[in-house]
């Protein structure tokens, strides 16, 4: 017979069990897989958006696969399988035809797409395995699918923002950059201004800024001109098009680097390829549960399917986890850091931004420039030109799921800051509004999901260690340690143990080879690891702040929907609704700060100036930090007796970042403490010059030490002055004159500020001497014009002071509330003449032309 008539011998499957069955290319799936498939198919009918949780190598593949699978043949729907890379799409496919499901795999252009494999997909032949990119593009080849399965559902996350985000790189797109940065002019706060010209940004206490809605919404036409014609032809043009017709749903974020221009969340469900869709299916390793996958995906609620228990270990496999920063001084970190990865021949390094990874590439090419570095773009199509280097480095920004390197192709991770915010918008929320409770579950999962990449199996192991200010603020307190499984809580508590211990690079060096010989020793600690884990499953503690943002996150979603289709009321109410589930919880405080803006921007919107100014009042009220928001928008009288100067402010923020920086880390900042402590009080150069730069961080300074010939020994700047000193305390005979060599080398510092600095010749720069000696001689007079003169035991007196005010606000952070913190930190630093304003006074108290 030359024609085969449809249908016949067609047995459709009864249910995605027996289906399994009779594919009959593996023996059994396990417990968890069928009572997953189970729940599925008895919830389906109630939800359209399912995640189901399978960790690493608990087989996630195929219970996605089987469901598409099912769906095609009983439905005769069309299904995409999503994954994060062309190189993962190409694996799943690979699994997808070894388990017996039909499938076809569609990377790359578009374009390019195998005519008779696309035509299998569309008339529902076969599954389509294709990548998140084509999901989220303005010309998806996959309106039209019925279903899509998100392989990796949180690593999805990237594409997402990136697809609703408008992203302009000073680096990469600096003509841009610096037209918008023009374009918004004033709406830019002055203190935010100064960072950005005169180039002063500090990542330890500067974070990521907001330009009020109120302020640039006058120029939104002026913006969408601008944006329009210098993003023509680049690859700003997609993304651009997603969102200019819909500014009035969109905040602008800014640091020194970047200016991103993104809805509050995704709103994916006016992207028809994935709203169009009548099922979504989301597959994870981590499930998390405090509305993490909601806000990724912009949908409202996700029914999640879970058959392991809270404490379950969701990672296979050993990992030594260390912290290299508290073991070693900062000066021995390079080459830490660089005998470390020599002792392997390839290394993953995990970075929450590409501002960081940018920053690690520096550092990487100058201590190990012998190692071949790789980046996504390298790998998207497969590991082989990284897993086949005989000394390579894997960066990546924001991936922290969708990584396989199993066995010998890696076995030294790095992860370099904690991934608490990845993307401006987050950084925002973590820096400025101290929104640490929204965040803090998402943290959990990326970290669980990145210490999985390299360790794939229950017999693969790999070193991982921890970098970066954000390591003490979660990973040394408990509370947050017993979110994580008790597996992982036991492998850091062993690292912890081994930092009084590990003391120089040789016992590190050793202690790694130990770890990675597998040997007869290591099999003391892992039955230790063991031990310590079974009796941290019995204190683990899931987050009770989750309850509360499940109920609000749905109102949160609705609020972005009906923001974007301009109903302002309905917006408001959905605002309304998210302000009254997070109650009068003072773990929630900063972030009703940010609901109180956002209803006051929808005031700006409708016009109403009342509302506008009354909710902006609400939302300065709330915030932990009082210079996020312009004082334009709001009436400074109703903050007055919480608030300090600006500058004060500033200066207070800086502290409090450093000392937020130790966590619960008490040994950290006492060996920090007495560092600074010691140089101050020794008269060598090495010793006094770090020592008194340090300390200006701790005054909330931004401080450097510049070098080579003719250079200040020190630079301190805040808010919009500086400080540029001399530093002559190597002083045998402090009754001499200072020498007139001296004085003219100080006097040129004033010049090379500006000129290196950026400044304009009114700048404020005040040069100061710090100096034992105390006169100077008649013949000098004509050289001390505009130069300051400082005994260093004045230096010694303020750390003595602000010693007693650093303790005490450390505890006031551990045991009490930030904003307890904040004022007593303001209040004491006036108390004890160590505000800014004092600080001016006590550096310019002294004249050198005055002590002739």
């Amino acid at each position: 017979m030359s024609f085969k008539i449809p249908g016949r011998d067609k047995h459709l499957p009864a249910d995605i069990i027996n289906l399994f069955h009779r594919l009959g290319k593996l023996e059994r799936m396990s417990l968890q897989q069928g009572e997953s498939l189970k729940e599925y198919e008895a919830i389906r009918n109630e939800h359209s958006d399912i995640a189901i949780e399978m960790p690493a190598g608990h087989g996630k593949t195929l219970v996605g696969g089987l469901i598409g699978e099912f769906n095609r043949l009983t439905k005769n729907w069309r299904v995409v399988y999503a994954c994060a890379t062309r190189q993962l799409a190409h694996q799943t496919y690979e699994l997808l035809k070894s388990y017996g499901i039909h499938a076809v795999v569609l990377v790359g252009e578009s374009d390019h797409f195998n005519a008779a494999d696309y035509g299998k997909y569309a008339r529902s032949a076969a599954i389509a395995v294709t990548t998140y990119s084509h999901i989220f593009n303005i010309n998806s080849s996959f309106s039209d699918a019925n279903q899509i399965i998100f392989d990796d559902a949180h690593a999805a996350e990237y594409s997402i923002y990136g697809f609703w985000s408008l992203s302009v790189s000073r680096k990469r797109n600096q003509g841009i950059f610096d037209a918008l940065f023009a374009t918004l002019g004033d709406a830019v706060a002055k203190h935010v201004q100064d960072k950005i010209i005169h180039g002063t940004y500090d990542p330890l206490t500067d974070g990521v800024d907001i330009v009020p809605q109120a302020l640039w919404l006058p120029k939104e036409d002026d913006i969408r001109e601008l944006l329009d014609a210098k993003v023509e032809g680049t690859n700003l043009y997609y993304s651009w098009s997603r969102i200019r017709s819909h500014l009035h749903a969109c905040q602008i974020y800014i640091s020194h680097s970047t200016i991103v221009i993104r809805p509050v969340l995704p709103p994916n469900l006016r992207h028809q390829p994935f709203g169009n869709a009548q099922e979504r299916i989301y597959m994870t390793a981590t499930i998390g549960s405090g509305g993490e996958l909601e806000r990724i995906f912009g949908v409202p609620y996700i029914h999640k399917i879970s058959k392991f228990d809270s404490g379950a270990n969701k990672v296979s496999g050993r990992r030594l986890i260390l912290f290299p920063e508290d073991h070693f001084e900062p000066d021995e970190l390079p080459n830490v850091l660089a005998g470390t990865i020599r002792m392997q021949p390839r290394v993953l390094v995990l970075c929450p931004s590409q501002s960081a990874l940018d920053d690690m590439e520096e550092t990487l090419k100058r201590v190990v420039p012998e190692y071949e570095l790789f980046f996504a773009k390298d790998v998207e199509d497969n590991m082989t030109p990284f897993t086949s280097s005989s000394k390579g480095i894997l960066l990546l920004a924001g991936r922290y799921e969708g990584i396989d390197l199993k066995d010998e192709d890696c076995r030294l991770q790095i992860f370099y800051d904690l991934p608490i915010a990845m993307g401006l918008p987050e950084q925002f929320l973590q820096d400025r509004l101290k929104a640490t409770e929204i965040l803090k579950n998402q943290l959990v999962t990326r970290v669980v999901q990145g210490l999985g990449r390299c360790t794939r199996g229950t017999q693969d192991y790999a070193a991982v260690l921890f970098l970066g200010r954000r390591v003490g603020e979660y990973l040394y307190k408990d509370e947050f340690r017993k979110m994580l499984p008790a597996e992982i809580d036991a492998e850091m508590t062993f690292g912890f143990s081994q930092i009084d211990y590990i003391k120089d690079l040789a016992s590190w060096k050793e202690a790694l080879q130990v770890f990675f010989e597998q040997n007869e020793t290591w099999q003391a600690i892992e039955d230790y690891i063991i031990s310590e884990t079974d009796n941290k499953n019995a204190d683990r503690t899931s987050n009770s702040a989750n309850a509360v943002i499940l109920e609000a996150v749905q109102h949160e979603i609705g609020y972005l929907y009906a923001l974007w289709d301009e109903e302002w009321e309905k917006a408001h109410q959905h605002a309304d609704k998210v302000l009254q589930a997070y109650g009068r919880n003072d773990k929630f405080k900063g972030y009703r700060a940010w609901w109180n803006y956002l209803i006051a921007c929808i005031g700006v919107l409708q016009g109403d100036a009342k509302k506008a100014t009354e909710y902006h009042n609400k939302s300065i009220q709330a915030a932990p930090y009082k210079l996020w928001l312009d004082k334009r928008v709001f009436d400074e009288r109703l903050i007055e007796n919480n608030v300090f100067p600006e500058p004060l402010e500033l200066q207070i923020n800086a502290i409090l970042a450093k000392l937020e920086s130790y966590g619960d880390r008490d040994k950290r900042f006492e060996k920090d403490w007495k560092r600074i402590w010691n140089g101050l009080r020794q008269k060598e150069a090495d010793h006094y010059e770090p020592a008194f730069r340090d300390f200006g961080t701790f005054l909330g300074y931004q401080t450097e030490r510049p070098t080579g010939k003719g250079t200040p020994d020190s630079v301190w700047q805040l808010a919009s002055t500086w400080l540029v000193f001399e530093l002559k305390t190597n002083i045998e005979n402090a009754g001499g004159a200072i020498p007139l060599e001296d004085i003219r080398q100080t006097g040129f510092h004033d010049k090379w500020v500006k000129r290196n600095r950026n400044l304009g010749d009114d700048a404020e720069v005040t040069v100061v001497l710090i100096c034992a000696k105390q006169h100077v001689e008649e013949y000098a007079a004509h050289a001390t014009e505009g130069i300051f003169l400082l005994d260093p035991s004045v230096i010694e007196d303020m750390a003595s002071r602000l010693e007693i005010i650093l303790r005490t606000v450390l505890q006031k952070l551990k045991y009490s509330t930030y904003e307890e913190a904040r004022l007593t930190l303001g209040k004491s630093l006036q108390e004890q003449a160590l505000d800014f304003f004092n600080l001016q006074e006590i550096f310019r108290q002294t004249q050198l032309k005055d002590v002739l």
